[in-house]
């Protein structure tokens, strides 16, 4: 015999148990589960409690003055720094980086003071058949990568090669091979010269 469970509480409904029989459907349900529902819990029942009540919200009550807007004071500007709080310059930034901050191969760099642009211009561009012959060669172990600047990518790229035994190579050759199609400056920005 199967023992009747209470739909809302879900536990079995025994004999000493108070019970409610649902006047829509003749569902029983232990009482206390009645009352706290507020009807019978039985999809669709006549007795079953009504939907909540829907928000509305009228258009003057969505007019806020300015003054109480939590949105427009998280957009308000930043105050102004304290007296005597000496602003600073991002070349200024940039030099104290490179005294404090070891490089990666150990030491400290020295200041520099040479713009992106000084760079670019300072630095003689790369053959770009080269860097094609070099991909289509030893693309699998990111050489032209490495030719190029980008020596991220390359490390990946000799990473799949090596670690997988060279199993991972013909994934890195495809990778070197869209590279080659793609890219047309080294890391610098600067275009290679035909």
């Amino acid at each position: 015999m199967k023992e009747e469970a209470c739909p809302y509480c879900r536990t079995a409904i025994t004999v000493d148990d108070s019970t409610l029989a649902c006047e829509g459907c003749g569902t029983r349900h232990h009482t206390d589960c009645y009352t706290e529902n507020g009807g019978c819990t039985i999809f669709g029942c006549s007795k079953a409690p009504g939907d909540e009540p829907k928000l509305s919200v009228s258009t003057p009550e969505l007019a806020v003055p300015a003054s109480t807007n939590v949105a427009e004071r998280h957009l308000s500007p930043p105050p102004p720094p304290p007296p005597g709080a000496a602003s600073v310059s991002a070349n200024e930034l940039r030099r104290v980086g490179h005294q404090v901050v070891p490089s990666i191969f150990g030491g400290f760099g020295e200041a520099s003071t040479t713009t992106l642009e000084e760079m670019q211009t300072t630095q003689s561009p790369k053959s770009r058949t080269t860097y094609i012959v070099l991909g289509a060669l030893l693309g699998a172990f990111g050489a032209h990568s490495f030719y190029a600047g980008y020596r991220t990518k390359g490390g990946i790229q000799l990473a799949i090669t090596l670690l997988t035994l060279g199993f991972g190579s013909p994934m890195s050759w495809m990778w070197a091979v869209i590279d080659i199609c793609t890219i047309h400056q080294d890391s610098g920005g600067v275009q290679f010269e035909s």
